[in-house]
């Protein structure tokens, strides 16, 4: 089985693009289950990944962690001889249900289900449920905003995107972000 996850992550390292390597686990079967229109950036597969469900419309960064697993009983045991933990690991699921985004260096812990409609943002670590039409944030990850309210205020503020192509932004779209960051600052 180590032989395989290795392999699939050599796979899913020369795959660019996140829909892509969704497509590829999607055909191969890798995850417990994989929707439609999702977008998977991590390179390598995680241990277990049959314990990890997404629904459809799920995107993850390409530096976000789904752990389902942990050795702290292994831990606990050289800790404590005479203790019972039980097994070395503790197995847990994951679920990401439809349109849910997770970005940049999030860490979703076992035994998470994180509801539809929601946004999990940069740097958080998930240790327990988040509800459906959520924003959550922090360490561990709460609460803090509405998906529908987020929704509306990124309509709002469509007027500030700008378009990039490959990556590459030209220098007078840099100068109109600037100034316009400027503006916000100096108020």
């Amino acid at each position: 089985m180590k032989a395989k996850r290795m392999y699939h992550s050599l796979r899913l390292l020369a795959i660019h693009g996140g829909a892509k390597r969704a497509r590829y686990l999607k055909k191969h079967h890798i995850l417990g289950a994989i929707g439609d229109n999702c977008k998977w950036g991590p390179w390598l597969v995680p241990l277990y990944p049959e314990l990890i469900r997404l629904g459809d419309n799920v995107h993850v960064h390409k530096t976000a962690k789904i752990v389902t697993h942990d050795m702290l009983n292994r831990y606990l045991k050289t800790r404590n001889p005479e203790d019972d933990f039980g097994h070395g690991e503790k197995l847990g699921c994951v679920e990401l249900q439809d349109n849910v985004y997770i970005a940049m260096n999030v860490t979703v812990m076992p035994d998470v289900r994180i509801g539809k409609d929601t946004i999990v943002t940069c740097g958080s670590v998930v240790t327990s449920d988040i509800p459906e039409n959520s924003v959550a944030s922090g360490i561990p990850a709460k609460v803090t905003g509405r998906f529908d309210m987020f929704l509306a205020l990124r309509k709002m503020s469509r007027g500030q995107t700008v378009a990039v192509k490959n990556q590459q932004m030209e220098p007078e779209v840099a100068a109109q972000v600037w100034e316009r960051f400027l503006k916000r600052r100096d108020k």
